[in-house]
């Protein structure tokens, strides 16, 4: 980086402080103004115009449409190809921030997963939601202050539902074995980057060395990933507050717009494809029962995709089923079968496989890694079948004689 950068990379850092204050003093005023003579709005260009000289994005070829901020009509249509991020990975099949749970996700064939980045004591940087190890772990106190090794050492599956079941013991996940997941899978890394981290210039350096700066996003506001990869796409979080004008401007800078679904119009959504940015806030702020109906809302007022806790119902919605496949394993007394995504090879956990062989039937469902054991010789020649569902299409395969 040259000393220029070095400059206006702290000239920015000093505006986004200044903002992130400004912010939380005016929070209690918020509405009183009118949009035009809002003073925050005059704090974010100031922020922005630090920002942006940082920044190389394609350029935007949108025609802008500035009556429909205001008044959109029919909404925007969002993008073909749903963007789905997992958030903590699919963490109703596994403990959420474990390895285990990304490849899960994966398995679904979702764009992004959200990754919680910390930073341990001696600078290396692991996934964990709590700025503590207490609520997961078996261990307790500050993840800033326990070095990457003693966070290696504890059981991420300690809490309920996981505590006693195949999970535990689990490793909480470094962000190196994540991005070799996710650059394995042809996926993306939504980063959400936590108070611990205090060099988050080097994240961004991370995924730029496992090549996944293009298909990744980062929730966080600091110039230094610009410094450090100048192609980075930033996640700007929605408030309520902010005009038309303004999100547009946001777009120039902030390519990915995030947070709870009922912070979106369709008028903010066509402010910001107008900037040709993208929108995918959360679906799961309603509770897990409302997961789907949410992001339906979030697509019918133009939303690109949303961030679930549960991919598989949203795959399903998005009409996106993936391919599977049927691996027979002979290891153990009997062997066994997996189901698994057909182009990654990632396993769907929590399945029904069903054995069939001489007019007899049995149902197998699947658990760790996709696998199922097969109940006893007599199976052996079966025919293996699943039946598909709206996530994973149907397969079917023989067991060996």
């Amino acid at each position: 980086m040259t000393f220029p950068s070095v400059r206006r990379a702290a000239r920015a850092l000093a505006a986004v402080a200044a903002l992130t204050a400004g912010l939380a003093a005016g929070t209690a005023t918020a509405g009183t103004a009118h949009a035009a003579d809002d003073p925050r709005i005059e704090q974010y260009r100031q922020a922005l115009a630090a920002l942006k000289p940082l920044t190389r994005q394609p350029v935007c070829d949108q025609v802008p449409e500035p009556e429909r901020w205001e008044h959109a009509g029919t909404p925007d249509q969002g993008s073909a190809d749903v963007l789905i991020s997992a958030h903590r990975g699919a963490n109703t099949l596994a403990p959420e921030n474990t390895l285990k749970s990304y490849e899960y996700a994966f398995a679904y064939g979702v764009d992004l997963v959200e990754v919680d980045v910390q930073q341990t004591r001696d600078g290396r940087f692991v996934a964990l939601h709590d700025s503590t190890v207490d609520r997961t772990t078996d261990g307790t106190g500050d993840i800033a202050d326990l070095t990457f090794d003693e966070v290696r050492a504890l059981n991420a599956a300690d809490y309920a539902p996981w505590k006693g079941g195949a999970y535990e013991p689990a490793q909480i996940a470094s962000l190196e074995e994540i991005l070799a997941l996710a650059k394995r899978v042809g996926g993306g890394l939504e980063l959400d980057i936590k108070g611990s981290v205090t060099e988050e210039g080097k994240v961004a350096e991370l995924v730029g060395k496992y090549g996944l700066i293009e298909e990744s996003i980062f929730n966080s506001a600091d110039p230094r990933i610009f410094a450090a990869e100048p192609g980075a796409r930033l996640i700007y979080n929605r408030d309520t507050w902010e005009p038309g004008f303004l999100i547009n401007e946001i777009g120039a800078v902030f390519k990915v717009f995030g947070s709870r679904l009922d912070e979106y119009t369709p008028e903010s959504v066509a402010a910001a494809h107008d900037a040709c940015a993208v929108v995918m806030p959360h679906a799961y702020d309603a509770g897990p029962d409302q997961e789907v109906a949410q992001f339906q809302h979030a697509r019918a007022i133009g939303a690109d995709g949303v961030q679930t806790n549960q991919p598989a119902l949203i795959v399903a919605a998005a009409g996106e089923a993936v391919d599977s496949a049927l691996d027979v394993r002979h290891e153990g007394p009997t062997g066994g079968v997996c189901l698994v995504n057909a182009g990654n090879g990632l396993g769907f956990p929590g399945k029904t496989v069903r054995l069939a062989k001489n007019g007899r039937s049995a149902d197998l469902v699947t658990g760790y890694d996709g696998c199922a054991d097969v109940p006893g010789v007599n199976w052996r020649g079966a025919s293996v079948s699943f039946a598909g569902d709206g996530a994973v299409h149907a397969s079917r395969t023989r067991l060996a004689g």
